[in-house]
């Protein structure tokens, strides 16, 4: 059989980086016997998707049925047609999606009517490092104004970080054939995209096409530690409601002028050694099992540990003036660029307190389906 293979995630792991690869060169890697299919609604044909994010969203019921219905056609159509033996999905939140959607089976009926088996691959870091990249990530779409330690604590039991539950149904739908690429390394030092295609056996097929730039590509960098709290003030004055423009944007001007201004040369760390050691103690036996399902070696064995990064969130350290006129600086200009006047923190309002009642119970429903104890 031809094979399907399904890049499942983890978020926030190089897979921005690994699609944007995938979308640039799909040209050349049909040629090679890959196909990489673009799978745009027609609702969304003015913007189309490097990654297959609208397919995961309209099976897991976030996207209207109907797109399901034309996207899964598209797909078959796709299937049917091509000369390809190897087939190329990439949602990196296709792990994270409803166990009832069924995802994993939907796709595999659907690659199996043409002939392909499908296969899964998993990019995996720490759970430490994946909390403080959750947290960045929702600090660059201004949802977050809490620091680093609350919502660690209100966070770090979630499902997201169970490894082990999240591979399971692909596991079982792909009939064990589960690949995991650790984003570093312990036994290999080779870029992040060379060991991925070679994990899949892809290598040979892609070295000749792939560009110099490719392997050193970095996309979706996570913000430095100003951009994070100039966005947390920013939450606080509720900006992403008094500006017409999608908080994301806001935050890349933000990004940009902190970078411009020589403010965040390193990317946000908020996990301190403590909370690092709590996090390995808590999933050792998670990531064991994972390690054993993908590996069959112990986590430790491939996974390269975290370093020791200092702490640099802005609002767990000591009052810095200097620091207090950078961080003022950037609100005002940012606020002035949108036409928007800045405003005092409204903490404790009707309105606070129903966006943050909101946030919590969709990180609850979305998030938290397993405790992890």
């Amino acid at each position: 059989m031809r094979r399907a293979i399904v890049h499942i995630g983890m978020p926030r792991s190089g897979s921005t980086t690994l699609q944007h690869i995938l979308a640039r060169h799909r040209t050349e890697l049909k040629f090679g016997g890959v196909l990489y299919p673009d799978l745009t609604p027609a609702s969304a044909a003015h913007e189309p998707h490097i990654s297959h994010q609208h397919l995961g969203e309209a099976l897991d019921g976030r996207r209207p049925r109907r797109e399901a219905h034309e996207l899964l056609a598209r797909l078959s159509d796709e299937l049917a047609r091509t000369d390809a033996d190897t087939v190329l999905l990439s949602y990196e939140d296709f792990i994270q999606e409803k166990r009832a959607a069924a995802i994993a089976d939907v796709l595999r009926t659907v690659f199996a009517r043409y002939g392909f088996a499908m296969e899964a691959v998993i990019v995996v870091k720490p759970q430490s490092a994946l909390l403080n990249s959750i947290y960045a990530h929702r600090m660059q779409l201004m949802r977050e104004r809490r620091v680093f330690a609350d919502f660690a604590r209100s966070y770090e039991r979630s499902g997201r970080f169970a490894y082990d539950r999240l591979a399971e149904p692909w596991v079982a739908v792909c009939s064990g054939a589960v690949r995991a690429v650790p984003l570093h390394d312990r036994r290999d030092v080779e870029p992040l995209v060379t060991r991925f295609f070679t994990q899949l056996q892809l290598w040979d097929r892609v070295a000749g096409i792939l560009r110099a730039d490719d392997l050193t590509r970095v996309e979706n960098r996570s913000p430095g530690p100003v951009a994070v709290e100039v966005s947390r003030r920013l939450r606080a004055m509720r900006m992403q409601d008094r500006c017409p423009v999608r908080p994301r944007e806001i935050m890349r001007a933000v990004e940009r002028l902190a970078v411009a201004r020589g403010f965040d040369q390193t990317q946000f760390k908020g996990v301190t050694p403590d909370l690092r050691r709590r996090l390995d103690d808590r999933y050792r036996s998670v990531n064991d099992r994972f390690a054993q399902m993908v590996w069959q070696q112990p986590w430790s064995n491939v996974m390269a540990p975290e370093p020791d990064h200092a702490m640099n969130e802005i609002a767990s350290l000591p009052a810095d003036p200097k620091r207090e006129l950078q961080i003022a600086s950037i609100l005002s200009d940012v606020c002035r660029s949108f036409g928007v006047l800045p405003a005092h923190p409204r903490t404790g309002s009707l309105a606070e307190i129903a966006f943050d009642c909101r946030e919590s119970l969709a990180m609850t429903l979305r998030w938290s389906r397993w405790r992890v104890h």
